[in-house]
């Protein structure tokens, strides 16, 4: 190994092999989880389905209002009942999206999904998990 994989650095062009290398990482970490996406069908109660180690489940266009809160059930093959899931929230407009965990059984977790923001919320909401 070189320098180059651990001093990123601008300058002698270090930053390119190890954002390249770091990318290529990604990728492989990637294909090995299986990585799934699914789209709620009607409400941002609507359970949804996707058998993947990692995924995004994106809600319905919500207008979820300020300060409540929503819960909806993930079901996939690979949770187990002491499987640990890993939650983000990407939300591109109004309001302040937050995601945990409230239950989890063999074969599913349940998402409540809140807004703790000033606004209702005005898109919809991608919710990334990982499941451990």
């Amino acid at each position: 190994m070189t320098s180059a994989n651990f001093l990123p650095s601008k300058d002698n062009g270090r930053f390119y092999v190890f954002s390249k290398q770091f990318n290529a990482l990604v990728d492989k970490v990637n294909t090995l989880l299986g990585r799934g996406t699914v789209t709620q069908a009607t409400s941002i109660t609507t359970g949804v389905t996707l058998n993947a180690r990692a995924g995004v489940v994106t809600t319905v266009a919500s207008t979820l209002v300020a300060n409540a809160d929503a819960a909806f059930v993930v079901t996939n093959s690979y949770v187990k009942s002491d499987s640990v899931i890993v939650l983000t929230c990407l939300n591109t407009g109004a309001g302040i999206a937050t995601a945990q965990v409230s239950a989890v059984a063999d074969g599913s977790f349940t998402v409540l999904l809140a807004n703790s923001g000033n606004a209702a919320f005005n898109s919809t909401i991608g919710v990334h998990f990982l499941v451990l």
